[in-house]
């Protein structure tokens, strides 16, 4: 009888399961995640970056870092760290499903009778592929490796092929001295058995530790070096899930505390003397401004706004939601300085000129003259740039608010511009004159000689820059 269809993963309130994954990689590699990351993957505010980590720390993804005398912060939990390192396949049906098994097991078996490895494998399927669906996302096998009982020659021999297929860089390794043959022997064998199937998933967890139903695919009797056969039906292990084990997570009430010494309000003018502040920043200083410090006793203080004078304008870009419209990058724009212009906000004084300049370690794209002008690094990973007027010496919220929506603007217009794709060049562009979809391609205006004046209108001056 099949497995009723399930979710391999717990769903969460407030967020899909994709959006969950993209938070947890952001901080996967350092284990810990706070207001920051959310508000910097979502785009939305500290209130809505707080109830989404409580949202995913219910569903069991995480739970609140067990650290004092820092800011508070929360921890994946083996299920986050599982959800985190999943990548994301093509979904395919049950005929895919079944082909992969197939060549799966005839690989394994083929594996388990060569007569020059040093080890076994044993395989077993678990997961959502166990389970009668639709369709599936990947094909999780545990995997297992039994070192085979040799005499010492056969050994030997054996080690001397598998040395010798060893890369240069990793016989002059420590381990790759000791135990490079048996490396090189697992290398080789993942590298067969996952030929050609990219949605399968090779695990050295058990399904029998971790407390999941699973399907035996291939077994091996190694006192006779000889297949075993398997049964069709699925084991159920007799304890729980290695996932549901332990209490539950206790939840602090709240894990939002304001920080001492309030904001400024929106239109309050404050001196610029002292403080950089940029489109990086405006993530952090929401973290600093919402998240308490933790005491030792897991109690929690606020922070201080006096501790960064730039935490004072925490909140800045929810102002102008201009930039979190469905639109493209010139309308964006131009709302943007419309915006700016109905609020007072020194931007509408910019002549409004869009200068862009594509370099082999730079990207960087402009609003204004030099003088009075704002300016944004641009990257495939990486957005920064500084948001303060050079030429003013007080600026409000609402100031920052209007330069953060022309900011992303400028990056919307650069990415559907593709210029990350073209070699190097520059070109001015004038606002009024681009029509809401008329920006072009530039890796094709490059690619085509259409670099001149007038090759479509508000296009000023362009060039490529020859190596």
């Amino acid at each position: 009888m099949p497995e009723p269809t399930a979710s391999k993963h717990a769903a969460i309130e407030h967020i899909s399961l994709e959006e969950c994954r993209t938070i947890l990689r952001s901080a996967h590699r350092s284990g810990g995640i706070g207001i920051e990351e959310v508000v910097r993957v979502m785009d939305c505010t500290a209130q809505r970056a707080d109830q989404l980590l409580r949202s995913m720390a219910l569903a069991g993804y995480l739970e609140p870092a067990d650290v004092w005398n820092q800011v508070f912060f929360w921890t994946l939990t083996p299920n986050g760290n599982r959800l985190a390192m999943e990548r994301k396949q093509k979904r395919f049906g049950s005929d895919k499903l079944q082909a992969a098994i197939r060549k799966l097991v005839a690989r394994a078996k083929n594996i388990n009778s060569d007569p020059d490895r040093l080890q076994r494998v044993t395989l077993k399927l678990f997961g959502s592929a166990l389970a009668e669906r639709d369709d599936y996302g990947d094909v999780d096998v545990s995997i297992a490796y039994h070192r085979r009982d040799l005499g010492e020659e056969e050994r030997a021999r054996i080690e001397e092929l598998l040395v010798s297929r060893q890369s240069e860089h990793e016989r002059q390794t420590i381990l790759g001295q000791i135990m490079g043959a048996e490396k090189q022997d697992i290398r080789e064998i993942r590298g067969i058995l996952k030929k050609g199937l990219p949605h399968v998933s090779l695990m050295k967890d058990d399904p029998m530790e971790l407390g999941t139903p699973f399907r035996w695919l291939v077994d091996h009797d190694m006192e006779t070096d000889t297949s075993r056969s398997v049964s069709e039906g699925v084991v159920r292990p007799n304890k729980a899930s290695f996932f549901e084990r332990g209490e539950p997570v206790v939840l602090p009430e709240a894990t939002m505390v304001q920080a001492r010494h309030r904001a400024i309000s929106p239109g309050t003018k404050v001196s610029t003397n002292g403080i950089l502040l940029g489109v990086q920043d405006v993530a952090k200083i929401e973290e600093a401004m919402w998240s308490p410090w933790v005491n030792r006793d897991r109690s929690f203080t606020p922070n201080d706004v006096r501790s960064d004078p730039k935490v004072k304008f925490a909140g800045f870009q929810h102002l102008c939601p201009v930039w979190k419209e469905p639109v493209g990058g010139i309308l964006m724009l131009k709302k943007a300085l419309e915006w700016c212009d109905a609020n007072k906000v020194w931007l509408r004084e910019l002549f409004p000129v869009v200068s862009i300049h594509r370099g082999d370690r730079s990207n960087i794209i402009r609003l204004g003259r030099v003088g009075e002008l704002i300016y944004f690094k641009v990257g495939p990973t990486t957005q920064d740039g500084s948001l303060m007027p050079i030429n003013r010496s007080r600026v409000s919220k609402i100031d920052l608010a209007g330069s953060y929506a022309v900011a992303r603007a400028l990056i919307k217009m650069y990415t559907e511009a593709r210029c990350l794709k073209a070699p190097s060049f520059s070109a001015e562009l004038f606002i009024p004159q681009l029509d809401v979809d008329s920006l072009p391609e530039f890796p094709k205006l490059i690619k085509s000689g259409g670099f001149r004046v007038g090759a479509f209108n508000g296009l000023i001056s362009a060039e490529r820059h020859w190596d």
